[in-house]
């Protein structure tokens, strides 16, 4: 039995735990639930763990799961500054409405 990752997310460890059994890769998580210990011991000690059980499936998982936790994450989509033609401030493009006024920004092109 090999550790293959760990992550302070569950959801991740339990994502990728579906990745490998749906390829019929036996696994086992370690440390559910406990975060609960998080302050008494270390808080890198109780990340979820995502071990392969049998020693001869970790290359073809490692493989599997490379491309998934080796790439950076998605590109941040920012919307342009507007301005509100009620009241001419200018408003970051996050915002869907002016902060100043409440009118609506107008349609993207």
């Amino acid at each position: 039995m090999r550790k293959i990752y760990e992550h302070a997310d569950y959801a991740v460890i339990g994502y990728y735990q579906s990745i490998l059994e749906d390829e019929g890769i036996l696994t086992l998580v370690k440390n559910v639930g406990a975060a609960m210990g998080t302050g008494e011991i270390p808080f890198t000690e109780v990340y979820p763990e995502l071990w392969v059980m049998n020693d001869s499936d970790y290359g073809r998982a490692e493989a599997m799961l490379a491309p998934l936790h080796h790439q950076g994450p998605p590109e941040a989509t920012t919307l342009p500054v507007w301005t509100c033609a009620s009241c001419g401030e200018t408003v970051d493009g996050d915002f869907g409405e002016c902060w100043n006024c409440g009118t609506e920004r107008p349609p993207i092109p």
